[in-house]
């Protein structure tokens, strides 16, 4: 069975979800990336690569032979011919404009096609206008759409799927990797961990740590990641005169990451909708802190309030509500028994619910159906 995962980027850092389907779907897989439409290929699941725009010498081909003068009319071509000549039984997109570049092969070719929305592609003005209507076609070709939340469920409904062919798996995690260990540090740590984008507001987290600092001025905070936000995040926390207590670690590997998440004490992170209505899915790092034994503090946003039981396995509070976070900060930060209660009820909860393995197997179920196996 040749399965080709498709993916706008080669091995993203904030895309464990993507790695997780690359590592764990069952079959020969074969990566296409390097855009909605891929522009690169890789047959031993990222550890090498290679141009689909050279694939066999067709874009040269059909550019200088056939005198085609469009470099998208000769990459369609190598992209035909490759899943042709490796006899690709499934097309498993990641992000729904990566299903509408897709849909044309998976048409002319009948090639199962699967599509996996995870956020922005579902709400965003921009990506909406440039696929939205396209969207339509996917949902009535595909042989499955997954999403990560019942939130997001619903929002595609509202977009012209059927809710036949929906089905909501959030993105699972690997419990062997992220596992609650003694927390045995005394200085009690907050710890943020994502791209330092609008949508996950990290200016946001900063001034209810600032807020929470003002009252206990032993409290620190951790933020790991990297992106546009990051140096205007910087600048903010040395205007607040609390650069010694905010550490940036920048982008971390997996065991990097677990490391952190096991020297801290909660997991903070203030997801909005912005201006263009970006949304986030079923944020995995959120699954991966409850899963290392940390309570969530977040927002009642997308699929956040169906991971996180507020009052329970954490906090949330409503969007842009900088006080209320500070408050629940406080409140955990002023008992540390709680924090660790409601830290081992996420890791119960995470374990019994989005274990990797169920997830896998549920998913390459769906991956058989769509093929008739």
């Amino acid at each position: 069975m040749n399965i080709a995962i498709v993916t706008t980027n080669k091995f993203k850092y904030s895309e464990t979800f993507i790695h997780n389907h690359i590592k764990y779907i069952a079959g020969n897989i074969h990566v296409l990336f390097d855009g909605y439409l891929p522009k690169q290929y890789s047959r031993d699941k990222g550890l090498s690569s290679d141009s689909l725009e050279h694939y066999n010498g067709y874009n040269w081909f059909y550019k200088v032979i056939r005198g085609f003068h469009s470099d998208a009319a000769a990459l369609n071509l190598s992209i035909e011919k490759y899943l042709i000549n490796n006899r690709i039984d499934l097309l498993f997109c990641e992000y729904g404009p990566s299903g509408v570049e897709m849909l044309p092969f998976s048409i002319e070719l009948n090639i199962p096609l699967i599509v996996h929305f995870h956020g922005y592609d579902a709400y965003r003005d921009d990506i909406l206008n440039a696929y939205g209507k396209t969207y339509n076609e996917v949902f009535k070709s595909a042989k499955a759409i997954i999403v990560v939340s019942e939130h997001m469920r619903k929002q595609l409904i509202k977009l012209g799927c059927s809710p036949n062919k929906l089905h909501v798996e959030p993105c699972c995690i690997d419990q062997s990797i992220f596992t609650m260990q003694p927390h045995t540090k005394k200085e009690f740590t907050f710890v943020f961990c994502g791209r330092f984008i609008e949508k996950k507001a990290p200016t946001l987290v900063i001034q209810a740590f600032a807020l929470v600092h003002q009252i206990l001025p032993e409290v620190n905070l951790l933020m790991i990641g990297d992106g546009p936000l990051l140096e205007e995040c910087k600048i903010l926390v040395v205007s607040m005169g609390i650069q010694k207590f905010i550490h940036f670690k920048g982008e971390q590997n997996q065991d990097q990451i677990v490391e952190l998440l096991n020297q801290s004490s909660v997991f903070v992170q203030h997801s909005i909708t912005t201006a263009e209505h970006d949304s986030e899915g079923t944020p995995q790092v959120i699954l991966e802190a409850g899963s290392c034994g940390l309570p969530v503090i977040a927002t009642f946003h997308g699929g956040i309030p169906e991971v996180v039981y507020d009052g329970d396995t954490g906090f949330l509070v409503v969007e842009r509500d900088v006080e209320g976070m500070a408050r629940k900060m406080k409140d955990l930060a002023e008992n540390k028994e709680l924090a660790l209660s409601m830290g081992k009820k996420a890791n119960r909860r995470i374990s019994a619910n989005y274990n990797i393995k169920d997830y896998v197997r549920r998913l390459n179920a769906l991956i058989n159906w769509a093929l008739g196996v």
